[in-house]
């Protein structure tokens, strides 16, 4: 039975987590948010205490870099050992970092990907707001993939009257899928990104490369929401002109609460599972 919960570092999305953890019961303990003006009700601790007693641990959704945990609440440099781990669950979004413990990979799994797309498309929109200087309303949007974020970016942008144009490959099931509503071109012949005013890529692989961009006359705005490396050459983009935004860990930024709340439905479902945490 899962008694206590460690939250070591990350962003608020980690602190919002851990509250609705708290509201369910489980004892939940921080490290990593001293910058914190207020915490409410959780308790903050070192994080050797924190780590003390607790049967699992909430590490950064972005991951722990070389040991390195990312802390943007701390001036403190926290760093994992792997012996740290050994004995308790441990939940992050990236586990190629960490040799102990039995690891559970949030970012990965389609519940996370499928409940993180709202929050994700949403803060897509409040970035092109912010940074895109006329109205969405009557403007050219491209949408390059359509997955669970394309689709929910592209209905998004189309309630506000954007004309939106999806973009994917040719063949697919996601291509037939795509409603009467939107404009599709095909990934493949995507030459250049003329006649559009913003373009969202989704898509994690290189699709706005230096030949496409090279081939625009237009000046739109790039809104790269993919995981890094992402999906446009950003070398290029820059030596050419272009306004190219990197829009990572949206959710945690626009919409931490919400993606708090997921985040620790998760780990409770995981929890149940696992058949060791008994609902109170």
């Amino acid at each position: 039975m899962i008694k206590k919960i460690a939250v070591i570092g990350g962003d608020k999305r980690s602190l919002f987590a851990a509250r609705e953890l708290m509201l369910r019961g489980i004892e939940v303990e921080l490290a990593g948010f001293d910058n914190l003006l207020s915490y409410g009700e959780l308790v903050l601790k070192d994080t050797k205490d924190a780590l003390t007693g607790a049967d699992a641990v909430l590490l950064p959704i972005t991951g722990v870099k070389n040991g390195i945990v990312n802390c943007p609440f701390s001036d403190e440099n926290i760093v994992i050992e792997d012996n740290m781990l050994c004995d308790k669950l441990v939940f992050t979004g990236r586990t190629d970092y960490i040799k102990c413990g039995k690891l559970f990979n949030i970012a990965a799994r389609d519940d996370f990907k499928t409940a993180n797309a709202l929050p994700t498309a949403e803060g897509a929109v409040q970035v092109a707001m912010e940074s895109y200087e006329s109205v969405i309303h009557g403007s050219r949007c491209l949408v390059i993939g359509y997955g669970r974020i394309g689709a929910c970016l592209s209905s998004l942008l189309k309630a506000l009257g954007a004309d939106v144009t999806v973009s994917t490959r040719s063949g697919g099931d996601k291509a037939k899928s795509i409603p009467d509503c939107f404009n599709i071109i095909y990934t493949e012949k995507l030459q250049s990104l003329d006649g559009y005013d913003i373009v969202f890529n989704t898509a994690d692989k290189l699709i706005v490369t230096a030949d496409i961009l090279g081939k625009t006359a237009d000046d739109p705005l790039i809104i790269d929401l993919a995981s890094l490396p992402g999906g446009v050459d950003f070398d290029a983009a820059e030596k050419l002109g272009f306004t190219v935004i990197r829009a990572l860990a949206l959710p945690g930024k626009c919409s931490p609460a919400a993606a708090g709340r997921i985040i620790s439905d998760i780990i409770l479902n995981i929890l149940q599972k696992e058949e060791s945490y008994c609902q109170t």
